[in-house]
């Protein structure tokens, strides 16, 4: 069935609490195995779970849970089919004659059926929607990234460092996107001796945890190198395989906010001691928080000023400040719009923001002292998102 055939707009993906994109940046590291694995644990765990497989030339999310078309239209929309346990799914392979015909289309139609798939299926209620990427940074990344409120994306790897570079292109593309990075997943990392339970790295020594720390994520987890998971992909039964590994990344999935908030002046406390940061533009509160010129950094000691100074900002990066802050251990940061990408990556930092605020820099953080600040209309969203700087 061609993706133009679904035209009945759904009632249904607003009810998706959380949308967590699952990407790689490059082929071959397991992605879709590793979202198949993720969705099994969040479902056992209780939750309704849906993925979007916006693979749509190489899709292969039907075939590891055993599923097959035709997808029916409701009134609603597409329904996606339903897996043994219950994990919903729409794919470009169930709406195929033949789950091997290839799909020659052009980015464009692609893009706009990854949309299709999201806007104009019925869903219904879902806990988690997590949606395959396809390797790289082009299309329908960039289209997921701009037209799907994401909650955060799980970036994928392998060992090899040739990986680990490759997916840093992916966590450039989600900080240029201000999209939330929720951490690292190093996937085919080791294999776990079934006799002895030793573990050995077929492919060398594992560079996770450094790769994590230099894109300033959090490594979520590594995943063996299991023949399991093929042998049981292969006959569709992969929500048989119990990974206590990929049940551990799925808790981390479980404790992450519904979405990044910023602070209202209600919800700080009287301070004696503190660490603060205003984002400039000239000597006025920066507007869009990642293009900020400078930083002024305040230390307050006993409810008093004891020291500021003023750096140049680091390169626009969503994450770039929210490290700078964490390595000068601010506790607080003054701004005007900030992105969703840049909130999350300060919430992860603990650092406590105060958005919407206008005018002279020095007036803010006397404001911020005297407890007087007040933030502008665009302040503390609850989507976190700056009305200045949508990507275009």
């Amino acid at each position: 069935m061609a993706a133009e055939a679904m035209a009945q707009p759904a009632a249904g993906y607003p009810r998706i609490k959380k949308t967590i994109a699952i990407m790689s940046g490059k082929g071959g590291v397991g992605k879709s195995a590793v979202t198949m694995l993720l969705a099994t644990s969040l479902r056992r765990r209780g939750h309704t779970v849906g993925i979007l497989d916006a693979d749509i030339t190489g899709p292969s999310i039907p075939r590891g849970l055993g599923l097959r078309g035709p997808i029916l239209i409701g009134q609603a929309g597409a329904i996606p089919a339903t897996s043994s346990t219950g994990i919903k799914v729409i794919s470009m392979n169930l709406m195929l004659p033949e789950e091997d015909d290839a799909v020659i289309w052009r980015g464009p139609l692609i893009s706009k059926a990854v949309q299709q798939f999201y806007e104009e299926c019925d869903w219904g209620e879902l806990d988690y929607l997590l949606v395959d990427l396809p390797p790289g940074t082009a299309d329908v990344p960039l289209t997921v990234m701009q037209s799907i409120k994401l909650d955060g994306i799980v970036l994928v790897t392998s060992p090899q460092e040739l990986a680990g570079m490759i997916v840093g292109k992916a966590r450039k593309m989600a900080s240029a996107l201000e999209a939330p990075v929720l951490g690292l997943v190093e996937n085919m990392s080791f294999i776990r001796c079934p006799h002895c339970a030793q573990t050995i790295e077929p492919f060398g020594e594992s560079h996770s945890q450094q790769a994590a720390s230099d894109m300033g994520i959090p490594l979520l987890g590594r995943l063996p190198l299991d023949p399991d998971v093929s042998r049981l992909a292969d006959r569709g039964e992969l929500e048989k395989y119990v990974s206590t590994d990929a049940d551990e990344i799925a808790e981390a999935l479980l404790v992450w906010p519904a979405r990044a908030h910023a602070t209202s002046p209600e919800e700080l406390p009287l301070l004696e001691t503190a660490k603060v940061a205003v984002v400039m533009e000239g000597n006025r509160v920066s507007q869009h928080f990642g293009k900020c010129e400078r930083v002024m950094l305040a230390t307050i000691e006993d409810g008093r000023m004891k020291s500021r100074e003023i750096i140049d900002a680091p390169e626009h990066d969503c994450s770039a400040l929210p490290r700078l802050f964490a390595e000068r251990g601010v506790d607080y940061v003054i701004a005007g719009g900030l992105g969703g990408g840049a909130l999350a990556n300060l919430d992860q930092a603990g650092v406590k923001v105060l958005a919407g605020v206008e005018g002279l820099a020095d007036d803010a953080l006397d404001g911020f002292l005297a407890g007087t600040l007040e933030p502008g209309e665009a302040a503390c969203s609850g989507e976190g998102t700056c009305a200045h700087h949508d990507p275009e």
